[in-house]
């Protein structure tokens, strides 16, 4: 067969853009966040404007229906939806005309996926993002490295979002929005941001709403999970007080180690099941092990005084050595649990400040004549 013989293709004509202006992006009503499913279930508003947009109805027996209103609603669906749960649902819709366009508002509940991040756990801070696409058909093709869509997103000069906090339901008080304030309202604002989804080299529209959340109550970890292991590590030196070859020595350490793993296994369902280290398993990893260290180094000490070695000196180094461990582990989680070393000096030297101001650091130079000709620079509150 002859070249001549072969249909030449043809290039994709250029279709019509429908712009989606994006008006508002309200979340009216966030249920609690799972960290164990790692998803959450929300409520929001949304209201779309679609210039020069037809209303017609959609002729039946066409393969394309006619970009209506309510065509274009219908195309608008939640992508980052979590599988859990019931599935989500348009709770309220309605279609307007407004002026040379068309308005529509959609009142839409789901439960949506969390990608959490659990680095710095139980100090971490969580992003929670709704992401909407435009389900267009085929119309997304190649053609010279161009891509076609028949409608896609745009922010108005004049939108606004938001995050409802009175429907921020947060009975634990574990978390708080961050971001800027609505001066009026004292609601969150909304990141809201515009773009294409890619799936399998199509190309759909794409609007996220998203904003961070931080854990501010991070005592229950703390009482029930850090404390215990590191009150357990550090009850583990008082074996060497015990002489160097009585049988209690070894006892005591080997039941530690089998109450720290017992309750290890107990507060298991109280953390995120996630396939890394986080910074509380860290810690409880870190007392773990020099818990064992303790435990080896007495079952050592126990071999040594059998055979007459005198390890009199060996111990107390030991435990010395040991000790300084414990306790930088230990300061290790302080600085964690303030939220750095930069936020633990600074609150030294806060600290430091009140106590100079409380003691009347100032009257100094009543006593020193010439420190009173020039003024003191005042401490920072």
């Amino acid at each position: 067969m002859s070249d001549s013989s072969l249909t030449p293709l043809l290039p994709v004509p250029q279709m019509e853009v429908q712009k989606i202006m994006l008006m508002r992006f309200d979340i009216l009503k966030l249920y609690p966040i799972d960290i164990l499913k790692h998803n959450f279930k929300c409520q929001f508003f949304l209201k779309f404007r679609l210039p020069g947009c037809a209303h017609l109805p959609r002729e039946s027996g066409t393969d394309i229906p006619e970009p209506t209103a309510e065509w274009f609603m219908s195309k608008i669906e939640p992508q980052n939806l979590s599988g859990e749960g019931e599935p989500w649902k348009r709770v309220d819709k309605s279609v307007w005309r407004d002026g040379t366009g068309w308005s529509i508002n959609m009142r839409v509940e789901g439960t949506f996926f969390l990608d959490l991040k659990l680095q710095d756990f139980p100090f971490d801070t969580q992003e929670i993002m709704i992401r909407m696409i435009y389900l267009n058909k085929n119309e997304n093709r190649e053609n010279n490295d161009r891509r076609h869509l028949c409608a896609e997103f745009e922010l108005d000069t004049n939108y606004h979002s938001k995050l409802n906090m009175a429907g921020f339901m947060n009975p634990k008080q574990s978390w708080k929005p961050l971001g800027e304030l609505d001066s009026d309202s004292g609601n969150v604002k909304l990141d809201c941001q515009v773009g294409a989804y890619n799936a399998s080299g199509r190309l759909f529209p794409e609007l996220t709403a998203a904003f961070c959340v931080r854990r501010c109550q991070t005592s229950h970890y703390n009482l029930n999970v850090a404390v215990p292991a590191g009150l357990i590590a550090g009850l583990s030196l008082m074996t060497f007080c015990f002489p160097h070859g009585s049988e209690v020595r070894l006892t005591t350490s080997l039941l530690l180690i089998i109450a720290s793993a017992a309750y290890l296994q107990v507060v298991s369902a109280k953390v995120p099941h996630i396939n890394y280290m986080t910074k509380l398993d860290q810690y409880v990893f870190s007392n773990f092990a020099m818990l064992s260290v303790v435990t080896l180094v007495n079952g050592v000490m126990y071999i040594c005084v059998d055979k007459g070695i005198n390890v009199n000196i060996v111990n107390w180094v030991l435990l010395g050595v040991l000790a300084f461990g414990w306790v930088c582990i230990q300061l290790w989680w302080i600085v964690c649990c303030i939220g750095g070393l930069r936020a633990l000096i600074e609150r030294i030297y806060i600290g430091i400040s009140v106590v100079v101001r409380w003691l009347g650091m100032y009257r100094v130079r009543a006593y020193f004549p010439r420190l009173g000709r020039h003024r003191a620079a005042p401490l920072p509150r």
